[in-house]
């Protein structure tokens, strides 16, 4: 009978810490209803920078999903959209305090990183994201960590004029990690510098237009060509 006890308790016990543990649907919902206080926010005339933003509230509402396990999906994704929250709202101190207490290997980084590029466009000093990225990129042990900070720098290198200093980062986002969404986010960033770039002659494109009518790229060397691609599913 005591045996029967225990096993009960203990289950209840997991049952319990199972409720607590928060979830990504969860996290979902305190960041919508966060997004929706910003705009409520923004449309009265509040200002940004400003001492009563809703971002700072929400902003601990979002970290304290690190809490149990600060290196879960959930922790990493309410992370990265707590500082998200702030850069949005030119709260760069607090943003940069936060991505401080984040270790070199801590999940949050693979989204972090984008928020990190954002804050140099909005601030337009794209130098400074790229030091901060390269710090990380060199920092971290995690390789999936690496890939995606890497794929983000090359973005911010090649905003900023930097085809070559692009060109590595993107290949480096490609070893550290091969095979992930992010190696593969790179390949296609290194075709369109190599390919695509502004001044470079266009790849050899053929096909067949929508009456029919057979099209090659190369036939209208020349001549003024404006190309609509569209889908449909």
């Amino acid at each position: 009978m005591r045996t029967l006890i225990f096993v009960l308790a203990g289950s209840a016990a997991l049952l319990a810490q199972a409720a607590e543990t928060p979830t990504v649907a969860e996290v979902r919902e305190t960041l919508a209803a966060a997004r929706k206080a910003v705009e409520a926010y923004k449309r009265a005339g509040g200002a940004a920078a400003a001492s009563d933003h809703p971002a700072i509230k929400w902003d601990a509402a979002l970290w304290a999903y690190r809490q149990p396990d600060p290196r879960s999906e959930v922790a990493a994704l309410a992370s990265a959209e707590a500082v998200r929250l702030l850069v949005r709202a030119e709260l760069w101190d607090r943003a940069h305090a936060r991505v401080a207490s984040l270790d070199a290997d801590d999940p949050a980084w693979e989204r972090v990183a984008a928020t990190i590029y954002e804050e140099g466009i909005a601030r337009k000093d794209l130098p400074w994201s790229i030091e901060r990225l390269s710090g990380a990129a060199a920092a971290t042990t995690s390789p999936s960590i690496k890939s995606a900070v890497q794929l983000v720098l090359g973005r911010a290198y090649r905003r900023h004029g930097d085809s070559a200093a692009a060109t590595r980062s993107l290949e480096a986002a490609k070893e550290s990690s091969p095979g992930t969404p992010y190696a593969e986010e790179a390949e296609g960033l290194l075709y369109e510098i190599k390919h695509l770039s502004i001044g470079l002659p266009a790849p050899p494109l053929a096909g067949t237009a929508r009456k029919g009518r057979r099209i090659d790229l190369a036939a209208l060397r020349g001549k003024p060509v404006v190309l609509v691609f569209w889908g449909t599913t």
